[in-house]
């Protein structure tokens, strides 16, 4: 069960950006545009917030992120196909569409566009698109998104340790479940009413049912892809910075 991810300090990835990102992107965009960057790791690691102090640390750059949750189909198919509980393993994702999609950033095709997902409705938003364009970046992030590093310029891997990422799920869940306390429609509205304990043991459940065995098949192994792995600490601080390619 994939939740969106919890602050990482900006400051670090600044530092991270000044350290030589910014110059490797910077030469990768006078070679050609768009600069197409992929950022992975663990569910609760904190890649769509490390996406977006990316963004306010290229400001000089039009840069668009991209989330391959987009790319999921949608929970009526996953239901047909009886995966469900397989959510946000690779076969849960068109892969096919994510390919396409790069490939038509690469074409400077400015029509290029993905589907839209709902976190609040944990679906795919049928019939929606939100245009993408030809960006001078364009980021793309999610558990699998190394999966694709051969049509990346530049793959990125965030790790953490596994106790500390059950921790940011937990407590994301909670804050999740808070959040949808007046809102029916939300998907995480029948678990707003239990108490904290309750709601961290079925995170931890949902964790070691689903996310655990996703990091350990999929997403730590696709770091072999990784250009540059971003090492990541308890309070989502920067430890270590390898380069690998």
């Amino acid at each position: 069960m994939p939740l969106r991810s919890l602050p990482v300090e900006s400051v670090s990835v600044t530092s991270l950006l000044d350290g030589g990102l910014r110059e490797r992107i910077s030469r990768l965009h006078t070679i050609s545009a768009p600069v197409v960057l992929g950022i992975a790791g663990s569910v609760a690691v904190g890649k769509s917030t490390f996406a977006a102090a990316l963004v306010e640390g290229l400001s000089e750059f039009q840069v668009e992120v991209v989330g391959t949750d987009g790319f999921l189909y949608s929970n009526a198919v996953l239901a047909e196909r009886q995966i469900e509980s397989r959510k946000g393993f690779p076969e849960s994702y068109d892969e096919s569409a994510v390919v396409s999609f790069i490939d038509a950033l690469h074409r400077g095709d400015e029509s290029a566009s993905v589907p839209v997902y709902s976190h609040t409705a944990y679906d795919v938003v049928v019939g929606e698109r939100r245009v993408i364009g030809s960006p001078d970046i364009c980021i793309i992030e999610g558990v699998n998104a190394l999966q694709f590093a051969d049509h990346l310029d530049l793959a990125i891997y965030l790790d953490a340790d596994e106790s500390d990422l059950i921790n940011w799920y937990a407590t994301r869940f909670s804050e999740i479940c808070d959040a949808a306390v007046d809102d029916p429609t939300s998907f995480y509205s029948g678990w707003s009413l239990f108490p904290e304990n309750e709601r961290r043991e079925m995170a931890e459940s949902f964790w070691y049912g689903i996310n655990h065995p996703n990091l350990l098949e999929y997403i730590a192994p696709s770091a072999a892809h990784a250009d540059l792995v971003v090492r990541k600490t308890h309070d989502h601080s920067i430890t270590s910075v390898e380069w690998r390619a």
